[in-house]
């Protein structure tokens, strides 16, 4: 089974060196894209056991099952859907859990590519986005976080752009793979139509956001109910016992919630709070993230505040929804981590569209 997956291998080679030789990439950027392209070998059965992510189990069978044009219906719809895009994409074979590993690499090696040469992507979030390790775990496994990752960060590019129709075409897909994502996307639309001074709807942004609270007033403890019923859920799935949990009743109760968790989702676990090898790294890579985005905010503010601040707004509104139902660390580790990737990608990118300075890279100092 492991020469299949060297055939997985060797294709994103190919792609590396055929960028490389076409001048989409230099040297060092295709040296490093096709070291980090063996990672699937060492995750699954070698750094832990498939057994600790079971989701992946799921994935593979269901997307061999589709290579196999065994179409069956499946108990979850998203995890079908997703298996559906993962066997279209043109990799030889699905053989082991592996496999889809390299699917996924492939995926973000052709999103860096692009990223770098479509739009000069380069410093500092360039390295960032290479050499992330949350990305490069989940990137190596057999799940859909990529495929949601690559979805969000075309979404935010275009529309950053103002290419609003291809930005809608490719956020839809996320209604159907992570529902939950969709919605935060269309959130940071309605941002970055509100902070951008070269947004029709600047103008009136206040108004526009009293449209906005108007809509959304009426529906205020709905949507509080149906967040407090996920909230439950996700914490007796976690171990939680049921009858120790508080509801959300009140609006002051999900507001003040909600400001709690943004921190609580992005710096959880704290070291101290570990307790597995995996998760004191990840404690240690969340003191990284944070020091490294309250830099990043600090460079673009000394540039452009509306930017800085519109992310700023971005971050803490996706952190405090998914805060607001995340217990468990891991699972705030791999829903976190697409939000880190795009807004160190959106601010860098906007920057430069806007400023011509490329943010955190030696060239521009």
């Amino acid at each position: 089974m492991f020469f299949y997956d060297i055939a997985n291998l060797l294709s994103i080679l190919v792609v590396v060196l055929v960028s490389f030789r076409m001048g989409f990439i230099p040297l060092w950027l295709s040296f490093f894209l096709g070291i980090l392209a063996f990672t699937p070998f060492f995750l699954n059965y070698v750094l832990f056991s498939p057994s600790y992510m079971p989701d992946q189990w799921q994935y593979f069978h269901i997307t061999q099952s589709i290579r196999s044009l065994n179409l069956e219906f499946y108990d979850s719809r998203p995890v079908e859907i997703s298996s559906w895009m993962l066997a279209l994409i043109p990799m030889p074979y699905i053989e082991t859990i592996q496999s889809l590993g390299f699917f996924n690499r492939l995926m973000v090696t052709i999103l860096i590519i692009w990223l770098y040469k479509s739009r000069n992507l380069r410093g500092w979030p360039l390295l960032f986005m290479i050499f992330y390790p949350s990305l490069l775990l989940y990137s190596s496994l057999a799940l859909r976080d990529t495929l949601v990752l690559v979805f969000m960060v075309l979404s935010v590019v275009y529309f950053i752009e103002n290419k609003r129709m291809l930005a809608i075409l490719f956020s839809i897909p996320l209604l159907f793979i992570k529902y939950q994502n969709f919605f935060l996307i269309l959130v940071f639309f309605a941002a970055h139509l509100y902070f951008s001074r070269d947004s029709l709807i600047y103008r009136f942004r206040h108004l526009f956001l009293i449209i906005i609270i108007a809509s959304l007033a009426p529906f205020l403890m709905t949507i509080i109910e149906i967040l407090d019923i996920a909230r439950l859920n996700m914490f007796v799935e976690d171990g939680g016992y049921r009858g120790s949990y508080k509801n959300m009743q009140t609006i002051e109760d999900f507001i003040i919630i909600a400001l709690q968790s943004a921190p609580y989702f992005l710096m959880k676990p704290l070291p101290w709070e570990a307790d597995s090898p995996l998760q004191l790294l990840q404690s240690f890579e969340n003191i990284f993230i944070f020091i490294f985005l309250i830099y990043m905010l600090i460079k673009t503010s000394r540039l452009d505040r509306q930017i800085a601040l519109k992310w700023l707004v971005y971050l803490i509104a996706a952190f405090s929804i998914y805060g607001l139902v995340v217990f468990n660390f891991g699972t705030a580790v791999r829903y976190k981590f697409p939000f880190i990737v795009i807004v160190i990608i959106g601010m860098a990118y906007e920057l430069y569209l806007k400023h011509g300075k490329l943010i955190l890279n030696r060239s521009s100092q």
